[in-house]
């Protein structure tokens, strides 16, 4: 067992907080934009912004601790996409209770749907990030360079 690279630790983290972030801007063009358009909208971006890098941090930490050191290959993969599902589907019910409070994202009005949007996607974005981190040839990103 051996610590991970800072080039590594860069990959992961990156990784985490990259797909997060997307997926939360996805929520807000969709869900604060579209849907439910009423509320503010720095509110909803500052919402947004905070809950993909913390989310992205926490799955990449995550990733760090339980996956990294142990596990390999699709061990490896399936384990980094428990740990998204797991993060993502917790933040979607936390985050479902806490919208119903400030009704940025109609999570009160249709919190079954809101928590399905964030489920769902949980699901394949675990899988999608597993594979990006440990399929057999991954492409090295956020390194250093060479090596």
């Amino acid at each position: 067992m051996t610590a991970p690279s800072p080039a590594r630790i860069r990959t992961v983290l990156g990784t985490a907080v990259l797909l997060t972030t997307l997926a939360e801007l996805f929520y807000l063009t969709v869900w604060g934009v579209w849907l439910f358009p009423q509320g503010s909208l720095t509110g909803k971006v500052v919402w947004t912004l905070t809950c993909g890098l913390a989310m992205g941090a926490v799955i990449g930490a995550g990733t760090l601790v339980w996956v990294e050191p142990r596990h390999r290959g699709l061990a490896a993969l399936w384990r980094a996409a428990v740990i998204v599902a797991a993060v993502d589907s917790y933040c979607a019910l936390l985050c479902s209770r806490i919208d119903a409070r400030f009704g940025f994202f109609g999570g009160a009005e249709n919190s079954g749907l809101f928590i399905a949007a964030g489920v769902l996607p949980a699901l394949a974005g675990g899988a999608l990030y597993g594979w990006l981190l440990y399929r057999r040839n991954p492409t090295p990103t956020f390194s250093d360079g060479p090596g």
